[in-house]
């Protein structure tokens, strides 16, 4: 049987949660690229938190298929709650590989990165709490996107520079150059991620405001 109120707002709640959930998974990957001895403790931390946000996810599906009537279209907080999903993927399949490649330190663009990452997740939160009055938030919720595209534009640089001088012949451990793109370029597709999920954003404000 379909609901047909129009409030719903648990939608957008269930959207924090797992902004949320990215942003203590991009604090947990500074902390371990600032101290790769902690991967083990860290690594049951976002394992938990993916699996958090994978319940989350189902969750909003399933009501998706129960509510006639949506705060906003059904497309959108479906592209919104996979495209954050995807993000918070791509920060555990990065400390998993950090783990699985036995790394005892991280280069400096790699603490860099993670706490540019965190920074994203930061104004995600402010994101997804101003997103259920649209209307009167569209400039914040512009601003705050157009911020999330500017510090992937940043992770790119970082990222594009750090892989340039692994292959520059400056690191001699073959296995570190391996190693290192590897996790970097998850990372960036974390960052990429969050900026498919920032236009989006732009996309529902301009749709709804």
């Amino acid at each position: 049987m379909f609901s047909i109120s129009n409030k719903h707002e648990e939608f957008f709640d269930y959207l924090v949660a797992n902004a949320e959930n990215f942003h203590r998974g991009a604090v947990i990957a500074h902390e371990v690229m600032q101290d790769v001895s902690t991967i083990s403790l860290h690594l049951k931390e976002i394992v938990k938190l993916e699996h958090e946000s994978s319940k989350t996810n189902q969750d909003i599906i399933f009501k998706l298929s129960r509510v006639f009537i949506t705060p906003i279209d059904r497309e959108d907080f479906y592209k919104l709650t996979c495209q954050l999903e995807n993000s918070i993927d791509s920060l555990q399949g990065a400390l998993m590989r950090t783990s699985m490649y036995h790394v005892t330190t991280a280069p400096e663009a790699a603490v860099t990165m993670t706490e540019q990452l965190v920074l994203m997740g930061e104004e995600m939160n402010k994101i997804f709490s101003l997103l259920k009055d649209i209307d009167r938030n569209q400039a914040n919720l512009m601003r705050h996107a157009e911020r999330l595209n500017r510090l992937e534009s940043e992770i790119d640089h970082l990222y594009r520079q750090e892989i340039s001088r692994l292959f520059s012949g400056e690191e001699k451990d073959l296995l570190n150059v391996i190693r290192w793109k590897d996790i970097l370029g998850t990372l960036e597709e974390a960052s990429d991620n969050v900026e498919t999920l920032a236009n989006t954003v732009k996309e529902v404000t301009m749709k709804y405001a």
